[in-house]
């Protein structure tokens, strides 16, 4: 498969150093060019994720995700999956163009939001966060994610009832460290009746080029209960191929 005549290059995802979520919960304010798309992938200890994203406007993305979850037999858990659908939108970018805010809106479990649960109607979930990047010295990002979501179909003590809670999630990224590579954690959990047990991922995201990123990260929960365990996971960008110029002026050889 070959593509002629590309136009757009995405390079300012590098140059800016701005990473994407990809198996990490925080999330930047940044926004793909309109008519990109972004597959990602991610496969660990404790579940699998898809996500695809499509910039359907300037500075608006529309998101799905699934979660497959593998069974664990030594706490009695069967296999589970989750469905996620959100859109994102950029409302605020500073002069530099390397921090910023956003806001997310979505249907489904919140990403980062875990329970034993079996699956739940999708609808019966909503959520919001509101994610904002401080850069410091184009070297080190820190974003913050605070939000909220509610569960109207909660499991308390085999009783189906309405809860919510508060969701957090901040994430610093070091880069010109190792070379191509940024050095991540976070911390993210939820408070409230819809409570999710605090939970850090660390790992590294090597960004050789503006189309693929790779990233491998541990992740458990702050009173080391087990959590996310081993993760590697997989980001591939493509160009403005929803856009109409590119479009009518590229042809895909089969």
């Amino acid at each position: 498969m070959k593509l002629k005549k590309i136009t757009v290059v995405i390079l300012f995802i590098i140059t800016s150093n701005f990473i994407k979520a990809q198996q990490f919960n925080s999330d930047n304010y940044v926004t793909m060019p309109h008519g990109t798309g972004t597959f990602v992938i991610t496969t660990g200890e404790r579940d699998a994720m898809i996500s695809t994203v499509f910039t359907l406007l300037k500075n608006f993305e529309f998101n799905i995700q699934a979660n497959l979850y593998w069974e664990d037999r030594a706490n009695n858990i069967p296999n589970r999956y989750t469905t996620n659908v959100f859109g994102k939108y950029m409302f605020w970018e500073n002069k530099q163009k390397n921090g910023g805010a956003a806001v997310f809106l979505g249907i489904g479990k919140s990403p980062g939001y875990f329970t034993i649960d079996k699956y739940s109607d999708m609808q019966k979930n909503y959520w919001t966060a509101v994610p904002v990047s401080i850069p410091f010295l184009n070297t080190v990002f820190w974003d913050i994610m605070p939000g909220a979501m509610v569960n109207f179909d909660y499991n308390d003590e085999n009783v189906r009832t309405t809860a919510w809670g508060f969701t957090y999630s901040t994430r610093l990224a070091i880069y010109k460290v190792i070379p191509e590579t940024a050095i991540v954690g976070e911390i993210f959990g939820t408070e409230g009746k819809a409570y999710s047990q605090p939970e850090y991922k660390v790992g590294l995201r090597w960004e050789p080029n503006s189309w693929i990123v790779l990233a491998g990260t541990y992740g458990a929960a702050l009173n080391g209960n087990k959590g996310a365990g081993f993760e590697l996971g997989i980001v591939i960008f493509t160009p403005s191929f929803l856009k109409k110029d590119f479009i009518k002026n590229n042809v895909m050889t089969y």
